[in-house]
């Protein structure tokens, strides 16, 4: 055992960015802030005193401390100014800070002086509204200024425990608000932005999405065909991109620079042609948007430029791992998002699968049955380690997923992509030709994915899964990464971290499996309810325009397709009655049904829930009065959906 502990302190810096970003993430969970002050200074005190000891265990809980402190402390720096509520139809005179291209309307962020729209927001200081529109014949350019009448909503915040948190995305994005306008005047000036002049050249989806960057360009129908085949990262740059191109930039450059002999007998080709590169490499982020896969990827190849310049080891652990810190400290918040989560889940699956594999020499034949190994090998290996992940975030699994990426990514990565990037170059002297033929290999491949997504069981819908099943899941395949495999005789010592990946993924799949979904849903202000009636979701209203995500929301935790139509819960009058097998519930949605209701069913001992639409606090009703949002599950059990962070509602 004392063999096996040293042998694993040449992983524990691996360790660091994991550690770091848990820290984070259980700050971002918290259902109300923390009442910590002087974060960053209790932080490095606390280091200063136990940093000197070297056992690992304290040292892990100062990087744990510092990830959850430097989280807090990057939240409240940046102190994005919050809308106090929706607002009707306001004029605004806003200047346009940024464009983005999508496939059913143009998601436009102005710049809008606040005191246009809440005199409770800090005066004298620009805020972000993002609007979406639709008439593609008047789309405002960057840096133009915009007038109109704008209808104005407070981001939503969480319906669910572990759902997608619209407030806290917006928060870190620097937007206050969203919003439509009714009508709308551009004030016309010059169009200096360099991703809009090339999407208003190129005029196309492929550009849009792999070039520029733009989410959602992709129309829906065909963005769910690629998903159920598990190549719907292709629409998202991050490594797959940068790699193919870096790699296509370097060998250009490579082969120009050989055949300059001044350079060649002076330094070797590979260093300017690595440097000309990745100047190439930074135009390409730039102009896509900066998007955290991207800039994963962009690191990650920075370091492996850096480590061929140095003669080191160009694809490691080590790379990863300083990447993955480099962008906590830029933004911790990245640690909660799925673009971060599935870009470093299979990059770190990859390095470690293929580490220490020895260079084979093959003859032609064998080249190309390597090649089909190595691509089949890199598809399963990134698929079943994003694959927690995915379900996480978008609560399905992709059953032909492997089939997809084997079969499609090549089509992707020697034809779509080399001819889109060229094709674009040509497209800004409006020669379109090497554009439509990529459009029509898009097709043939769209056509193949369509033919995957047919087949039986393309996708199985499945329900959320809690931090806790996500979080064991996640210790277990670092258990598999960074154990350091050991020459222990005994077998249990020398495969430990199989031993303990298989654990800890075990465990999480009990959890899983005993999970109960809720009988019963409320939002905050318990203006939009849903019951469970047999498997089904019923709701006290079939629109609700204050609430527009939480049907959504709801159907997915419920793991239930939506149907065209919301359908209602019988109540009488506003008064709604609903009996389970364990308690039974009174939901009162009206100022007359509490009045008329509220004392009979306080006594009315078979009752054990009330929710009413106002803030009633009553003694003698034997605390069965609820409230926040909150989830109701068949044992009776509550859970609260308390939404109290700074990116909620600072009033």
């Amino acid at each position: 055992m004392k063999e096996f502990l040293e042998n694993q302190y040449k992983n524990l810096f691996l360790w660091t960015p994991f550690v770091l970003a848990f820290g984070a993430a259980f700050y971002f969970s918290l259902g109300s802030e923390p009442d910590f002050r002087f974060p960053i200074l209790i932080t490095f005190l606390i280091g200063a005193i136990i940093y000197k000891y070297k056992n690992v265990f304290v040292r892990s809980l100062f990087l744990f401390l510092f990830g959850f402190f430097y989280a807090m402390s990057f939240t409240h720096i940046i102190n994005t100014p919050q809308i106090n509520d929706s607002f009707g139809f306001i004029d605004i005179n806003a200047t346009v800070r940024d464009v983005n291209f999508t496939n059913e309307s143009t998601r436009v962020l102005l710049s809008v002086p606040s005191n246009q729209i809440d005199k409770e927001l800090p005066q004298n200081k620009n805020i972000n509204i993002r609007v979406s529109i639709k008439d593609t014949a008047n789309i405002p350019n960057i840096g133009n200024t915009i007038s109109g009448k704008l209808h104005i909503f407070h981001p939503s915040a969480r319906y669910v425990p572990n759902g997608f948190d619209f407030a806290r995305w917006a928060y870190f994005k620097g937007i206050s608000g969203t919003g439509f306008f009714q009508d709308y005047e551009i004030i016309k000036s010059e169009n200096r932005n360099v991703r809009t002049f090339i999407h208003n050249k190129a005029k196309s989806e492929l550009t849009d999405s792999l070039v520029l960057g733009y989410k959602n360009v992709i129309p829906e129908i065909e963005s769910k065909i690629w998903k159920s085949v598990g190549v719907g990262h292709v629409w998202s740059i991050s490594g797959f991109h940068m790699t193919l191109l870096g790699g296509w930039l370097f060998a250009l450059f490579y082969l120009l620079f050989r055949a300059i002999p001044y350079i060649t007998k002076r330094i070797p080709a590979k260093y300017p042609a690595i440097l000309c590169a990745w100047f190439g490499l930074v135009f390409y982020l730039l102009i896509s948007g900066i998007s955290v896969a991207t800039l994963r990827a962009f690191l990650m190849a920075t370091l492996i430029f850096i480590a061929t310049i140095l003669g080191r080891g160009v694809l490691s652990l080590r790379n990863a791992a300083l990447a993955f810190i480099l962008i906590f400290l830029f933004n911790p918040y990245s640690v909660m998002t799925a673009g971060f989560q599935l870009s470093f889940a299979a990059i770190f699956g990859l390095l470690w699968f293929f580490d220490n594999k020895q260079y084979i020499k093959h003859n032609f034949i064998g080249k190309i049955l390597h090649y089909i190994y190595l691509s089949f090998m890199s598809a399963l290996v990134a698929t079943i380690f994003t694959l927690p992940f995915i379900i996480a975030h978008f609560s399905y699994i992709p059953i032909y997923s492997l089939i997809g990426n084997i079969i499609l990514l090549p089509i992707f990565s020697f034809a779509i992509m080399p001819l889109v990037m060229i094709g674009t170059l040509f497209a800004i002297f409006r020669n379109y030709f090497i554009l439509n033929i990529a459009n029509k290999i898009y097709d043939f491949a769209l056509s193949i994915a369509e033919h995957i997504s047919n087949l039986p069981y393309a996708n199985i819908n499945i329900p959320d899964i809690s931090n806790t099943v996500l979080i064991l899941i996640i210790i277990g395949l670092l258990c598999l990464i960074l154990i350091a495999k050991s020459d222990a005789k005994n077998l249990f010592i020398k495969n430990i971290n199989y031993v303990l990946c298989m654990t800890s993924i075990s465990l999480a799949i009990v959890i899983y499996a005993n999970q109960e979904r809720p009988l019963f849903y409320a939002t905050t202000d318990h203006e939009l309810v849903a019951f469970n009636v047999n498997g089904k979701l019923e709701f006290n209203k079939a629109r609700a325009s204050k609430h527009y995500f939480a049907f959504d929301t709801w159907y997915k935790f419920n793991n239930e397709e939506k149907p065209f139509k919301n359908k209602r819960y019988k109540c009488d009058h506003g008064f709604c009655v609903y009996k389970t097998k364990n308690w039974n519930l009174v939901y009162m949605q009206n100022f007359t049904s509490i009045l008329n209701n509220l004392e009979n069913v306080c006594n009315d001992k078979t009752i054990d829930y009330i929710v009413t639409t106002f803030g009633i606090k009553s003694p003698n009703c034997h605390g069965k009065i609820l409230d926040n949002g909150l989830l109701i599950y068949p044992n009776g059990k509550i859970t609260k959906i308390i939404n109290q962070r700074p990116w909620h509602n600072p009033h």
